[in-house]
Protein backbone atom coordinates (compact mmCIF):
# COMPACT_ATOMS: atom_id res chain seq x y z
CA UNK A 1 0.00 0.00 0.00
CA UNK A 2 1.82 3.57 -1.21
CA UNK A 3 1.42 6.40 0.99
CA UNK A 4 0.16 9.63 -0.57
CA UNK A 5 1.25 12.99 1.16
CA UNK A 6 0.06 16.48 -0.18
CA UNK A 7 1.24 19.64 0.88
CA UNK A 8 -1.24 22.66 0.56
CA UNK A 9 -5.09 22.88 0.84
CA UNK A 10 -5.76 24.95 -2.36
CA UNK A 11 -6.93 24.00 -5.61
CA UNK A 12 -4.20 21.92 -7.01
CA UNK A 13 -4.07 19.95 -3.53
CA UNK A 14 -7.73 19.21 -2.69
CA UNK A 15 -8.02 18.68 -6.69
CA UNK A 16 -5.29 16.05 -6.35
CA UNK A 17 -5.76 14.34 -3.07
CA UNK A 18 -9.70 13.72 -4.54
CA UNK A 19 -8.61 12.32 -7.52
CA UNK A 20 -6.13 9.97 -5.80
CA UNK A 21 -8.79 9.33 -3.48
CA UNK A 22 -11.60 8.30 -5.98
CA UNK A 23 -9.76 6.45 -8.07
CA UNK A 24 -7.04 4.21 -6.15
CA UNK A 25 -8.05 4.34 -2.44
CA UNK A 26 -8.20 0.82 -2.74
CA UNK A 27 -4.62 0.53 -3.30
CA UNK A 28 -3.43 3.26 -1.22
CA UNK A 29 -3.25 4.10 2.37
CA UNK A 30 -5.17 6.75 3.59
CA UNK A 31 -3.93 10.33 2.14
CA UNK A 32 -2.75 12.82 4.22
CA UNK A 33 -2.87 16.19 3.69
CA UNK A 34 -0.65 18.77 5.05
CA UNK A 35 -1.61 22.55 5.46
CA UNK A 36 -0.60 25.63 6.86
CA UNK A 37 -3.65 27.38 8.14
CA UNK A 38 -2.16 30.89 8.62
CA UNK A 39 -1.75 30.75 4.75
CA UNK A 40 -5.00 32.05 3.12
CA UNK A 41 -6.36 30.08 -0.13
CA UNK A 42 -7.00 32.58 -3.24
CA UNK A 43 -10.17 34.71 -2.69
CA UNK A 44 -10.51 35.16 -6.78
CA UNK A 45 -13.73 33.57 -7.84
CA UNK A 46 -13.02 30.28 -9.90
CA UNK A 47 -14.70 28.73 -12.76
CA UNK A 48 -13.92 25.17 -13.36
CA UNK A 49 -13.29 23.29 -16.50
CA UNK A 50 -15.89 20.22 -16.78
CA UNK A 51 -13.72 17.21 -15.32
CA UNK A 52 -13.93 19.49 -12.32
CA UNK A 53 -17.41 18.95 -11.84
CA UNK A 54 -17.18 15.06 -12.80
CA UNK A 55 -14.97 14.47 -9.90
CA UNK A 56 -16.01 16.67 -7.37
CA UNK A 57 -19.80 14.91 -7.92
CA UNK A 58 -18.06 11.70 -8.14
CA UNK A 59 -15.79 11.87 -4.97
CA UNK A 60 -17.78 14.47 -3.00
CA UNK A 61 -21.53 14.17 -4.23
CA UNK A 62 -21.82 17.74 -4.55
CA UNK A 63 -24.77 18.91 -6.69
CA UNK A 64 -26.03 22.59 -7.25
CA UNK A 65 -29.31 22.30 -4.82
CA UNK A 66 -29.11 19.54 -2.22
CA UNK A 67 -25.48 19.26 -1.51
CA UNK A 68 -23.57 22.40 -2.66
CA UNK A 69 -21.25 23.58 0.76
CA UNK A 70 -18.42 25.15 -1.72
CA UNK A 71 -21.55 27.45 -3.17
CA UNK A 72 -21.20 26.30 -6.63
CA UNK A 73 -23.35 28.31 -9.30
CA UNK A 74 -24.01 27.32 -12.76
CA UNK A 75 -21.28 27.47 -15.36
CA UNK A 76 -23.01 26.75 -18.64
CA UNK A 77 -19.84 28.46 -20.61
CA UNK A 78 -18.36 31.10 -21.34
CA UNK A 79 -19.57 34.40 -23.51
CA UNK A 80 -17.18 36.17 -25.21
CA UNK A 81 -18.03 39.72 -26.05
CA UNK A 82 -16.19 42.40 -28.23
CA UNK A 83 -13.44 39.73 -29.24
CA UNK A 84 -12.79 38.92 -32.89
CA UNK A 85 -15.77 39.85 -35.84
CA UNK A 86 -18.91 38.99 -33.58
CA UNK A 87 -19.23 38.03 -29.95
CA UNK A 88 -19.26 34.64 -29.36
CA UNK A 89 -21.02 32.05 -26.55
CA UNK A 90 -18.97 29.17 -25.64
CA UNK A 91 -21.31 27.19 -24.76
CA UNK A 92 -20.88 23.66 -22.71
CA UNK A 93 -22.82 20.36 -23.43
CA UNK A 94 -26.36 20.34 -22.40
CA UNK A 95 -25.31 17.36 -20.38
CA UNK A 96 -22.35 18.51 -18.55
CA UNK A 97 -22.00 21.72 -17.14
CA UNK A 98 -19.23 23.35 -15.36
CA UNK A 99 -19.32 24.99 -11.98
CA UNK A 100 -17.91 28.72 -10.50
CA UNK A 101 -17.36 28.15 -6.53
CA UNK A 102 -15.12 28.98 -3.58
CA UNK A 103 -11.86 28.04 -3.39
CA UNK A 104 -11.82 28.34 0.35
CA UNK A 105 -15.39 26.31 0.92
CA UNK A 106 -13.63 23.84 -1.17
CA UNK A 107 -10.62 23.55 0.92
CA UNK A 108 -12.65 23.24 3.65
CA UNK A 109 -15.23 20.43 2.70
CA UNK A 110 -12.26 18.41 1.40
CA UNK A 111 -10.09 19.24 4.99
CA UNK A 112 -13.04 18.19 7.03
CA UNK A 113 -14.46 15.11 4.45
CA UNK A 114 -13.21 12.66 7.06
CA UNK A 115 -11.54 11.01 3.87
CA UNK A 116 -7.93 12.24 4.54
CA UNK A 117 -5.68 12.73 7.72
CA UNK A 118 -5.15 16.53 7.81
CA UNK A 119 -2.26 17.70 9.32
CA UNK A 120 -1.69 21.40 10.44
CA UNK A 121 1.92 22.30 9.90
CA UNK A 122 4.12 24.23 7.84
CA UNK A 123 6.05 22.36 5.59
CA UNK A 124 9.54 23.84 4.51
CA UNK A 125 11.12 21.13 2.99
CA UNK A 126 8.98 18.10 1.78
CA UNK A 127 11.46 15.32 1.88
CA UNK A 128 13.12 15.99 4.70
CA UNK A 129 9.84 16.23 6.79
CA UNK A 130 7.57 14.01 5.30
CA UNK A 131 7.49 10.42 5.27
CA UNK A 132 5.45 8.93 2.36
CA UNK A 133 6.17 6.81 -0.36
CA UNK A 134 5.30 9.84 -2.82
CA UNK A 135 4.39 13.89 -2.35
CA UNK A 136 2.63 16.27 -4.07
CA UNK A 137 3.91 19.73 -3.40
CA UNK A 138 0.97 22.57 -4.17
CA UNK A 139 2.45 25.23 -1.82
CA UNK A 140 1.67 28.15 -4.52
CA UNK A 141 3.77 30.55 -6.62
CA UNK A 142 6.60 31.07 -3.61
CA UNK A 143 9.11 28.67 -5.09
CA UNK A 144 11.17 29.86 -7.99
CA UNK A 145 12.98 26.62 -9.70
CA UNK A 146 13.84 25.91 -13.37
CA UNK A 147 11.05 28.10 -14.78
CA UNK A 148 9.75 28.45 -17.99
CA UNK A 149 8.36 31.77 -19.34
CA UNK A 150 5.40 30.97 -20.82
CA UNK A 151 4.43 33.27 -23.68
CA UNK A 152 1.24 36.00 -22.91
CA UNK A 153 0.38 39.73 -23.03
CA UNK A 154 -0.91 39.46 -19.81
CA UNK A 155 0.61 40.31 -16.51
CA UNK A 156 -1.77 41.77 -14.17
CA UNK A 157 -5.25 41.80 -13.04
CA UNK A 158 -7.67 44.44 -10.97
CA UNK A 159 -10.52 42.71 -8.77
CA UNK A 160 -13.51 44.11 -7.63
CA UNK A 161 -16.82 42.61 -6.57
CA UNK A 162 -20.95 43.67 -6.34
CA UNK A 163 -22.82 42.28 -3.99
CA UNK A 164 -26.02 40.14 -4.60
CA UNK A 165 -26.06 37.46 -7.18
CA UNK A 166 -27.26 37.84 -10.49
CA UNK A 167 -29.56 34.77 -11.04
CA UNK A 168 -29.49 35.20 -15.40
CA UNK A 169 -25.96 35.13 -15.33
CA UNK A 170 -25.26 31.69 -15.92
CA UNK A 171 -22.19 31.54 -17.14
CA UNK A 172 -18.79 33.26 -17.10
CA UNK A 173 -18.49 36.58 -19.44
CA UNK A 174 -15.14 37.85 -20.93
CA UNK A 175 -15.06 40.90 -22.07
CA UNK A 176 -12.10 42.53 -24.24
CA UNK A 177 -11.62 45.49 -23.54
CA UNK A 178 -8.96 48.35 -24.91
CA UNK A 179 -6.19 47.66 -22.51
CA UNK A 180 -7.01 43.63 -22.24
CA UNK A 181 -10.17 42.03 -21.10
CA UNK A 182 -12.29 41.58 -17.92
CA UNK A 183 -14.13 38.20 -16.45
CA UNK A 184 -17.21 38.68 -14.56
CA UNK A 185 -18.15 35.32 -12.65
CA UNK A 186 -21.46 34.66 -10.73
CA UNK A 187 -20.70 34.03 -7.26
CA UNK A 188 -23.71 32.88 -4.76
CA UNK A 189 -24.00 36.00 -3.27
CA UNK A 190 -22.05 38.16 -5.61
CA UNK A 191 -20.97 39.28 -8.94
CA UNK A 192 -16.40 39.33 -9.11
CA UNK A 193 -14.91 41.06 -11.51
CA UNK A 194 -11.33 40.87 -13.22
CA UNK A 195 -9.52 43.27 -15.11
CA UNK A 196 -6.41 42.13 -16.77
CA UNK A 197 -4.25 44.14 -18.28
CA UNK A 198 -0.58 44.54 -18.69
CA UNK A 199 0.95 47.21 -16.84
CA UNK A 200 3.78 48.06 -19.22
CA UNK A 201 1.26 49.06 -21.41
CA UNK A 202 -1.21 50.67 -18.98
CA UNK A 203 -0.84 52.28 -15.75
CA UNK A 204 -2.41 50.83 -12.65
CA UNK A 205 -3.95 54.38 -12.52
CA UNK A 206 -5.25 53.89 -16.26
CA UNK A 207 -6.71 50.64 -16.07
CA UNK A 208 -8.49 51.77 -12.79
CA UNK A 209 -10.23 53.92 -14.70
CA UNK A 210 -11.16 52.00 -17.43
CA UNK A 211 -12.58 49.64 -15.10
CA UNK A 212 -15.14 51.64 -12.95
CA UNK A 213 -16.11 53.13 -16.28
CA UNK A 214 -16.89 50.56 -18.10
CA UNK A 215 -18.50 48.23 -15.03
CA UNK A 216 -19.18 50.59 -12.73
CA UNK A 217 -17.17 49.02 -10.22
CA UNK A 218 -14.34 49.99 -7.90
CA UNK A 219 -11.05 47.91 -7.84
CA UNK A 220 -10.65 46.62 -4.51
CA UNK A 221 -7.09 45.12 -5.11
CA UNK A 222 -4.27 44.28 -7.71
CA UNK A 223 -2.11 41.21 -8.65
CA UNK A 224 0.69 41.30 -10.93
CA UNK A 225 1.89 37.86 -12.28
CA UNK A 226 4.25 36.27 -14.04
CA UNK A 227 2.78 33.24 -16.79
CA UNK A 228 5.41 30.69 -16.21
CA UNK A 229 6.04 26.40 -16.09
CA UNK A 230 8.72 24.68 -13.77
CA UNK A 231 10.79 22.69 -16.23
CA UNK A 232 10.02 19.65 -14.76
CA UNK A 233 7.25 18.37 -12.69
CA UNK A 234 9.30 16.07 -10.66
CA UNK A 235 11.44 17.56 -7.85
CA UNK A 236 13.80 15.65 -5.73
CA UNK A 237 13.20 11.71 -5.59
CA UNK A 238 9.40 11.20 -4.93
CA UNK A 239 7.71 14.57 -5.11
CA UNK A 240 5.43 16.11 -7.91
CA UNK A 241 4.76 19.80 -8.56
CA UNK A 242 1.72 20.86 -8.88
CA UNK A 243 -0.78 23.97 -8.62
CA UNK A 244 0.75 27.23 -8.54
CA UNK A 245 4.31 25.64 -7.75
CA UNK A 246 4.12 24.00 -10.77
CA UNK A 247 2.60 26.72 -13.46
CA UNK A 248 0.55 29.86 -13.89
CA UNK A 249 -0.97 30.69 -16.63
CA UNK A 250 -3.49 33.88 -16.96
CA UNK A 251 -7.67 32.85 -16.37
CA UNK A 252 -8.33 33.29 -20.32
CA UNK A 253 -10.85 29.55 -21.09
CA UNK A 254 -10.12 29.05 -16.35
CA UNK A 255 -7.69 25.85 -17.84
CA UNK A 256 -5.81 25.94 -14.59
CA UNK A 257 -8.01 23.57 -12.53
CA UNK A 258 -8.14 21.20 -15.58
CA UNK A 259 -4.39 21.50 -15.81
CA UNK A 260 -3.90 20.41 -11.91
CA UNK A 261 -6.35 17.07 -12.94
CA UNK A 262 -4.19 16.65 -16.01
CA UNK A 263 -0.94 16.35 -14.24
CA UNK A 264 -2.38 14.38 -11.01
CA UNK A 265 -3.28 12.02 -13.62
CA UNK A 266 0.15 12.57 -15.12
CA UNK A 267 1.91 11.39 -12.02
CA UNK A 268 -0.68 8.38 -11.28
CA UNK A 269 0.65 6.62 -14.73
CA UNK A 270 4.27 6.97 -13.04
CA UNK A 271 2.85 6.32 -9.08
CA UNK A 272 0.23 3.61 -10.04
CA UNK A 273 1.53 2.35 -13.42
CA UNK A 274 5.60 3.05 -13.96
CA UNK A 275 5.37 5.27 -16.81
CA UNK A 276 9.14 6.51 -16.50
CA UNK A 277 9.07 9.85 -14.78
CA UNK A 278 10.66 11.36 -18.13
CA UNK A 279 7.32 10.64 -20.21
CA UNK A 280 5.07 11.84 -17.59
CA UNK A 281 7.02 15.63 -17.57
CA UNK A 282 6.81 15.63 -21.46
CA UNK A 283 3.32 14.64 -21.32
CA UNK A 284 2.60 17.38 -18.98
CA UNK A 285 4.87 20.14 -20.92
CA UNK A 286 2.92 19.20 -24.13
CA UNK A 287 -0.62 19.80 -22.45
CA UNK A 288 0.45 23.52 -21.34
CA UNK A 289 2.23 23.73 -24.53
CA UNK A 290 -1.36 22.94 -26.01
CA UNK A 291 -3.23 25.36 -23.16
CA UNK A 292 -0.29 28.34 -24.10
CA UNK A 293 -1.69 28.18 -27.72
CA UNK A 294 -5.69 27.78 -27.47
CA UNK A 295 -5.25 31.73 -25.32
CA UNK A 296 -2.77 32.78 -27.82
CA UNK A 297 -5.63 31.62 -30.97
CA UNK A 298 -8.06 33.93 -28.95
CA UNK A 299 -5.95 36.82 -29.09
CA UNK A 300 -4.91 36.51 -32.25
CA UNK A 301 -8.92 37.20 -33.07
CA UNK A 302 -8.01 40.43 -31.91
CA UNK A 303 -10.92 42.90 -31.00
CA UNK A 304 -13.15 45.92 -31.81
CA UNK A 305 -10.61 47.80 -30.28
CA UNK A 306 -7.67 49.17 -31.77
CA UNK A 307 -5.27 50.48 -28.87
CA UNK A 308 -1.60 49.60 -28.25
CA UNK A 309 -2.89 46.47 -26.19
CA UNK A 310 -4.35 45.08 -29.14
CA UNK A 311 -1.40 45.80 -31.37
CA UNK A 312 0.59 44.75 -29.25
CA UNK A 313 -0.80 41.03 -28.84
CA UNK A 314 -0.07 40.25 -32.86
CA UNK A 315 3.97 39.57 -31.43
CA UNK A 316 2.38 36.63 -29.20
CA UNK A 317 0.96 34.49 -32.13
CA UNK A 318 0.77 30.60 -31.59
CA UNK A 319 3.17 28.47 -32.30
CA UNK A 320 1.98 25.95 -35.64
CA UNK A 321 0.88 23.09 -34.47
CA UNK A 322 -0.26 20.69 -36.64
CA UNK A 323 -2.68 18.82 -33.96
CA UNK A 324 -4.36 21.96 -33.73
CA UNK A 325 -4.22 22.60 -37.70
CA UNK A 326 -5.93 19.24 -38.29
CA UNK A 327 -8.73 20.28 -35.75
CA UNK A 328 -9.15 23.56 -37.56
CA UNK A 329 -9.07 21.99 -41.41
CA UNK A 330 -11.75 19.01 -40.18
CA UNK A 331 -14.21 20.99 -38.48
CA UNK A 332 -14.44 23.26 -41.41
CA UNK A 333 -15.37 20.60 -43.17
CA UNK A 334 -17.68 18.54 -41.11
CA UNK A 335 -21.05 19.32 -39.32
CA UNK A 336 -21.72 19.17 -35.97
CA UNK A 337 -22.60 15.25 -35.50
CA UNK A 338 -19.10 14.48 -37.20
CA UNK A 339 -17.69 16.53 -35.09
CA UNK A 340 -19.23 14.79 -31.91
CA UNK A 341 -17.88 11.53 -33.04
CA UNK A 342 -14.72 12.06 -33.68
CA UNK A 343 -13.97 11.54 -30.09
CA UNK A 344 -10.47 13.25 -30.02
CA UNK A 345 -9.76 16.75 -28.23
CA UNK A 346 -7.00 18.95 -28.33
CA UNK A 347 -6.01 19.63 -25.15
CA UNK A 348 -9.08 20.42 -22.56
CA UNK A 349 -11.23 21.30 -26.02
CA UNK A 350 -13.45 19.09 -28.77
CA UNK A 351 -13.45 20.22 -32.12
CA UNK A 352 -16.97 21.52 -31.19
CA UNK A 353 -15.02 24.33 -28.93
CA UNK A 354 -12.65 24.64 -32.06
CA UNK A 355 -15.10 25.23 -34.35
CA UNK A 356 -17.09 28.06 -32.33
CA UNK A 357 -13.82 29.78 -31.96
CA UNK A 358 -12.59 29.68 -35.99
CA UNK A 359 -16.51 31.52 -36.39
CA UNK A 360 -15.28 35.05 -34.51
CA UNK A 361 -11.99 35.29 -37.28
Amino acid sequence: MKKIAIVGAGNAGCLTALHYHFWEKDNLDKITIYHDPDIPIEKVGQGSALGVTDLLFNALNIDFVENNPIKATLKSGIMYENWGKRDMFHNFPLSRMGCHYVPSLLSDVVLNSGLFNVIEKKIEDPEEEIDSDWIFDCRGKTHKGKRKKLNNPINSVLLAKKPGNDPTLTYTRCVATPDGWTFIIPNHDSVSYGYLFNNTITTSEEASKNFTEMFDVVSESEINFENYIERNIWHGKRTCLNGNRLSFLEPLEASSTGFHLYTARESWDHIIGGKPKADCNLSVQEEMKRIENFVLWHYEAGSKFDTPFWEYTKKFQPVEDIRLEYFKDFVSESGHIEQLKLMQDYSQWSPYSINKWMSVF
